[in-house]
């Protein structure tokens, strides 16, 4: 029979879990304009990965909403635009996932 496991040992395994991740993420603070209904937003990108960004934006948008993101998402950090997803929402923002 197997041992039964105690909280902080669930806790500990719940927030390792946490940071496995398929990009890495980057933290930052770059003003931003996107695009979702044929109209033109503003918003801050407040972290990145490969795979997707975070922006805060006081605008109503829903989960799996088209997008198209304006950012430093290139290697050497220029500007270009990235197709993606709206795949959660909070009070500040959204968050995308962009599509390959």
């Amino acid at each position: 029979m197997g041992q039964r496991k105690t909280l902080g040992e669930r806790r500990l395994r719940r927030s390792q879990n946490k940071q496995l991740r398929r990009h890495a993420r980057t933290q930052c603070a770059e003003d931003t304009h996107f695009v979702t209904k044929r109209r033109l937003f503003e918003g801050r990108i407040i972290n990145r990965s490969a795979g997707g960004t975070y922006i805060q934006s006081k605008a109503q948008f829903f989960i799996g909403q088209d997008v198209v993101v304006a950012g430093p998402f290139a290697d050497d950090e220029s500007e270009m635009k990235r197709h993606g997803k709206i795949v959660r929402l909070d009070d500040k923002g959204f968050a995308v996932r962009f599509l390959f």
